[in-house]
């Protein structure tokens, strides 16, 4: 009974101290509370979206079917606070098939490739590190042939 009541009177895990360097927010209206730590970031993945041609601006389609989004947050650190990333992601599940899309991709490494990397990087006594590909899927050459309508929060 006693572990029971120490556990309720734990603080609230999504009651966010905003104060705090390695503090992420769990939805953009928790975000804008502190611009000084997440504008940039998310100001990073939209430039980096315009630079590849992922959208443009349009008025609200009439009569389609528009999927929303949201943004998601991360602390990248090691003791200190090296970054703060911002992405935002599509709500996939409001999609309908034949309107918004016809097939569903999932771009991911060929297991053969990665083999090659690693043998080529013991042959020659090099070091292997976690690599990460900023927006990669955008360098993919899947093409989308249906117009899809996506609200931006």
């Amino acid at each position: 009974m006693k572990e029971s009541l120490e556990y309720l009177s734990r603080p609230v895990s999504n009651t966010a101290n905003t104060n705090l360097d390695t503090w992420t927010p769990k939805t953009y209206k928790d975000a804008i509370k502190r611009p000084d730590l997440w504008w940039e970031p998310m100001e990073h993945e939209l430039e980096i979206l315009k630079e590849k041609g992922v959208f443009k601006v349009v008025l609200r389609p009439q009569g389609k079917n528009v999927i929303g989004s949201k943004w998601v947050y991360a602390v990248k650190e090691d003791g200190i606070v090296e970054r703060r990333k911002a992405r935002t992601v599509v709500k996939g599940f409001t999609q309908m098939i034949g309107e918004d899309y016809n097939e569903t991709y999932a771009l991911v490494a060929c297991l053969e490739s990665v083999h090659l990397v690693c043998a080529i990087a013991a042959s020659q006594g090099l070091r292997l590190w976690q690599v990460n590909f900023v927006s990669a899927f955008l360098n993919s050459n899947v093409m989308i042939c249906s117009d899809t309508y996506l609200f931006l929060y």
